[in-house]
């Protein structure tokens, strides 16, 4: 044997023992703890992710918390949330170039510069539209009644 494969040997006598050792004590599943590299260890359903799975990170981590979020604010009621394909989310906001990204995102949860938030921010002293005088908010932003919100819209559609 050369010694690359005495070596590949030795390891596999190891692991082996270990698994011997495991399935003494009824403990098949190994733990798997933090390794000194990591800076944590993520488990998802009781079990540690071997990899850095970004779709399941975020399902299991942040998705919860924005659902809740999102029925805290009325903005998704709990028994929708199943309608919504993050993946076809996830490749429409890819698609966009980062600016219309951030647009996008801001837009969505309501925290656009529009007059709300303009006030609450002290830019405005009233939650009004510059273009029609109506009180406005995220929503009244794509939905503007005034000609020339129209033609930006028409333009960038």
């Amino acid at each position: 044997m050369s010694w690359w494969e005495r070596r590949n040997s030795e390891v596999d006598d190891i692991a082996q023992g270990y698994a011997d050792e495991l399935i003494a004590t009824d403990d098949t599943i190994a733990t798997n703890p933090k390794f000194f590299s990591e800076p944590c260890a993520i488990y998802i359903d009781n079990e540690k992710a071997s990899c850095l799975a970004l779709e399941s990170v975020d399902k299991a981590v942040v998705l919860p918390e924005l659902m809740e979020y999102w029925a805290a604010k009325g903005r998704l009621a709990p028994e929708h949330f199943q309608s919504v394909d993050c993946s076809i989310v996830h490749r429409a906001m890819k698609s966009l170039k980062p600016a219309e990204q951030r647009f996008t995102t801001k837009h969505t949860v309501g925290m656009c510069g529009a007059g709300k938030f303009r006030k609450r921010w002290g830019l405005d002293s009233k939650n009004r539209c510059p273009l029609c005088g109506l009180e406005e908010d995220h929503l009244h932003v794509p939905r503007c009644p005034s000609d020339p919100a129209k033609t930006q819209w028409q333009l960038l559609l």
